[in-house]
């Protein structure tokens, strides 16, 4: 029996540090309030969202000012974080509400937001570290 519970501790310090390290939060911000060669991130008025994805989950967690922590699906092709809801429990066809371009970075679709009356600018986002 401790055989067992020093596996079951040896494993779940193993797994643990890899489960961490596969989350990538992301800040996006509205076009012209990041000023990257300084590291000065000035919000203005425009909205600032967060999101943590969790690669091995399929998870993504949005987080904005005025809004509760929402939950989405999460698919992540070779060039963009699609993060929605599937049609089904199947999790065959995702509806995209956010989709994020992997090397720039740039939000290319955002249902979210769209039908507020913000500006229509695309939000950069930054890895945080």
């Amino acid at each position: 029996m401790n055989k067992i519970k020093i596996w079951f501790a040896i494993t779940l310090l193993t797994i643990s540090p890899i489960a961490i390290t596969e989350v990538i939060n992301l800040t996006c911000f509205n076009e012209g309030q990041v000023h990257k060669e300084q590291k000065n991130w000035t919000v203005g008025k425009n909205r600032l969202i967060k999101f943590s994805l969790g690669e091995t989950s399929k998870l993504a967690k949005m987080s904005a000012k005025g809004y509760p922590l929402i939950e989405f699906d999460l698919k992540v092709t070779d060039t963009h974080y699609l993060i929605g809801q599937y049609k089904s429990h199947l999790k065959k066809e995702l509806i995209p509400i956010f989709s994020i371009n992997r090397s720039t970075l740039i939000v290319e679709k955002d249902s979210f937001f769209a039908k507020q009356n913000l500006p229509k600018e695309p939000r950069e986002c930054l890895i945080e570290e």
